[in-house]
Order: structure tokens, then C-alpha cells, then sequence
């Protein structure tokens, strides 16, 4: 039974990656955190989001910005080592804390922006990927993802800065997802992290994951550019608000 609602959680949260480029890790891990535990659930969500993000890239990539892509990783995929050793015995709730206040208060801002009227909201047409801040950003969002599995929405305001949407957005965050998430593989069986026990779980989600990136690729070309900007924005006030009342729990209980 725990193995059957484990793979229902990951087929949904594979689908709304394949439709808005992210939140997979950010849907399925409070579901599985209580069956696996909380590393458990970042190690596997890692290594699933290989196939989740190769599926995408190889749909969009054509639409690759390399300028973007080279900045990101330059210090993420370093600063993704980095996590990914911390990963081994960190407290990781004043992380998560911190990182929901700032997601909420960003997507806040953006979507008091979005909901006013079309005429005063300018959606970028072109391209700025020449900012000394991405690579900063790289470094963060590389670190934060392999700490808690769930930094996507940095990559989502970088992306959403520099004038990437819809299919141009999906198509950069899935190549950048790819790489950094390889670049974790090999130091979760050096320091021996990987969850052998949880092997047919991890071997099921793939198919199952395949097949809900498959169904939400076909409904991302369907929906609206600013539509589609507001569904991000409103599916990252509700995971950071959940963010932060997690790691608030916990944190007090200590």
C-alpha cells in the first residue's frame, strides 16, 4: 500500500513538472517525507529528477540559452557538492525557514504585479542573461537543492527575470536541473547515503514518472503566457507557506 501511494504522488507530481518546469520535489516530498524520512526522500527525488528534467530538455532544447546555462552552473554545480556532502548530518529546518520567507515574499510582489491590469504588467521579450547576480543565484540555488531538494523556485525567479516563459522557461530549467542533478549522483554512493532499502520504490518511480512528465507536456503549450506565470507564483506562496510552518514546528519542538 505505502509503495502504491508513493508512486499515485510521484506520477501527479511528475505531471505538474511536466507542465510548469519545476515542483516536483516541492509536491512529493512532504507526501513521502512520513513514509521514507526527510533525507531518504531528498536522495531519491534527486536522482528521479534525472529523468524528469532529461525528458524535458530534450523536448525544449532548442530554445537552450547557453549564456544562462553557463552562469547558472558555473559556481551551482561547486556549490551542489558542497550541499550534497553537508547533506550527510545537517539541521536542515532554519534552511527551509529562511528559504519559504523569501519565496513568499517574492511571489507575493509578483503576483500583486500579474493581477493588475494587462495594460500596466509587461512581460519581457527579450533575453538579459548578462547579470553578475545569476551566478550568484547559480551558486545558491545549486547549494539549496541538494540540501533540501526543493530550491526551484530560485531558478524560477531568475528565469522569470531575464524574460524566459512558458516552453523557453520549461526547456532552461529542465537543462540546468539535469546538470546539477548528475553532478550529485556519484558523492551518494562515496559517502554510502543511498537508500538501499528502498531500491524497488526508486526503480518503480521511473516508469511512473515518464509517463506523468509525458501527460504534462502535452498541457503546458495550452495555457497562456501571463496565465501561466500566475499559476507559478500561486503554487509558490502555497509551498513556501508550508515551508515555513514545517520548519517552525520542528524548530520549536527543539
Amino acid at each position: 500500500m505505502i509503495i502504491y501511494l508513493s508512486l499515485i504522488a510521484i506520477f501527479f507530481s511528475s505531471m505538474v513538472y511536466g507542465v510548469i518546469g519545476f515542483g516536483d520535489a516541492l509536491i512529493l516530498i512532504p507526501i513521502i517525507t512520513p513514509i521514507i524520512g526527510f533525507k531518504n526522500a531528498v536522495i531519491l527525488l534527486n536522482l528521479w529528477g534525472i529523468l524528469t528534467a532529461l525528458l524535458n530538455f530534450i523536448k525544449y532544447r532548442e530554445l537552450l540559452d547557453k549564456s544562462y546555462y553557463i552562469r547558472i552552473l558555473s559556481l551551482g554545480i561547486p556549490a551542489t557538492i558542497f550541499g550534497t556532502f553537508l547533506l550527510i548530518d545537517i539541521q536542515l529546518e532554519w534552511i527551509e525557514l529562511i528559504f519559504g520567507i523569501f519565496i513568499f515574499g517574492y511571489s507575493t510582489l509578483k503576483l500583486i504585479q500579474y493581477f493588475k491590469k494587462s495594460n500596466e504588467v509587461k512581460l519581457m521579450r527579450h533575453l538579459n542573461t548578462t547579470s553578475p547576480l545569476i551566478i550568484a543565484g547559480g551558486f545558491t540555488y545549486g547549494f539549496l537543492t541538494a540540501l533540501i531538494s526543493a530550491a526551484g523556485p530560485l531558478n524560477v525567479a531568475m528565469l522569470e527575470k531575464t524574460g524566459h516563459y512558458r516552453e523557453n522557461f520549461v526547456g532552461n530549467f529542465a537543462a540546468i536541473g539535469f546538470t546539477l542533478s548528475m553532478a550529485r549522483v556519484p558523492f551518494y554512493f562515496i559517502t554510502n547515503v543511498f537508500p538501499y532499502e528502498l531500491a524497488i520504490l526508486f526503480l518503480l518511480g521511473f516508469p511512473v514518472i515518464f509517463l506523468g512528465t509525458k501527460l504534462g507536456q502535452k498541457l503546458n503549450p495550452k495555457i497562456p503566457v501571463k496565465t501561466f506565470q500566475i499559476i507559478i507564483f500561486c503554487f509558490l506562496i502555497g509551498i513556501s507557506l508550508k515551508s515555513i510552518i514545517t520548519s517552525v514546528d520542528v524548530l520549536i519542538l527543539y
